[in-house]
């Protein structure tokens, strides 16, 4: 039972990364490239935001999390239950059931989370800037954007784990290099963090970048 609570948690820490990488997306440079112009970056304001700011941050917020997010959360969830060699131990009417549990409070926390994130871009950016963000992001092209940048986000997560295994064995190497691991507490440090992170653990690390 508590190998079944660890794996399940592992499971719920995978979801709320697969979260902060859907909800990353509202910084967006979209606009900036679409106009060819160059991005500045400002330090957050001193002054408290002004109404106006709040409430323009609150719809470019919006306007970024469209009617996919749902699909595509219980999507990667689902990959992710079946990456993980763990889950594969829990039957699979439990599996589906925690992707079913965890895709509805993942959405449901979502107009929460928005609400937290409103002071931040208000902080952050002026009023003309996020009125450009509104601008932009709800035009018809705009929109499309925001769409694309939620559907892209199963394959993308897809690609960048691809990379997970190379950079897991360089951290093994580079941690036994610093406190002296003998050849097999290296293979066990291996082991163990291909297994913390849901990989089959006989498979091979991805070959090094030439």
């Amino acid at each position: 039972m508590a190998q079944t609570g660890d794996t399940i948690m592992r499971f719920i820490s995978a979801c709320a990364a697969a979260l902060m990488a859907v909800t990353s997306l509202t910084a967006s440079p979209a606009l900036a490239q679409q106009r060819g112009e160059q991005v500045q970056v400002r330090l957050p304001q001193s002054a408290a935001p002004s109404a106006r700011q709040l409430a323009l941050s609150r719809r470019y917020l919006d306007l970024m999390m469209t009617d996919q997010f749902e699909g595509v959360i219980h999507q990667m969830l689902g990959e992710q239950m079946a990456a993980d060699q763990a889950m594969q131990d829990i039957p699979e009417e439990d599996r589906r059931f925690l992707i079913s549990l965890t895709t509805e409070l993942t959405t449901d926390m979502v107009p929460l989370m928005i609400t937290e994130m409103v002071t931040v871009y208000a902080a952050t950016f002026t009023e003309e800037e996020l009125q450009a963000l509104v601008d932009f992001f709800d035009t018809p092209m705009g929109r499309s954007i925001a769409e694309k940048n939620v559907l892209v986000m199963p394959e993308a997560n897809r690609a960048v784990m691809t990379v997970v295994p190379q950079m897991l064995e360089k951290m093994a190497s580079r941690m036994c290099q610093h406190y002296g691991c003998t050849p097999a507490e290296l293979q066990e440090l291996r082991r163990s963090m291909r297994e913390e992170a849901g990989m089959e653990t006989g498979a091979p690390p991805a070959p090094r970048s030439k």
